[in-house]
């Protein structure tokens, strides 16, 4: 009987020596793992990215065009009515929406300037 076998059979299973092994492997946080960690996250927020991009199409791009057409014809007549139309309810709207989509971006690039300025000291 080897001393490896001897330590193996002093624990009760086999496993033991690897589940320990694998525990203090686990106190490092190698790039590896924080390169895997990421590629996990950027699965998560594939979804998010694209109700951003649906509601961006949805939203803003008929309001620009409504907005462009109203400009348009506000040389010709009087669009007092589309002017109420356009700054009301759905100016809200895609406000929100903008800010939904932008803001995620603006978010990210905050808090990696923050994540920055503490790691640098």
């Amino acid at each position: 009987m080897s001393v490896w076998t001897g330590i193996k059979s002093l624990f009760s299973s086999d496993n033991v020596i690897e589940k320990v092994s694998s525990g203090i492997d686990a106190v490092w946080y190698t790039d590896q793992e924080k390169a895997g960690n990421f590629q996990w996250l950027l699965k998560l927020y594939e979804p998010y990215k694209i109700a951003q991009r649906l509601l961006a199409v949805i939203f803003c791009v008929p309001y620009a065009l409504a907005f462009l057409i109203t400009f348009v014809a506000s040389f010709f007549i009087s669009v007092q009515a589309q002017m109420a139309l356009l700054s009301g309810d759905i100016a809200t709207i895609v406000g929100i929406v903008v800010a939904f989509y932008f803001g995620g971006g603006a978010v990210e690039g905050v808090i990696k300037k923050i994540k920055s300025r503490v790691d640098n000291g």
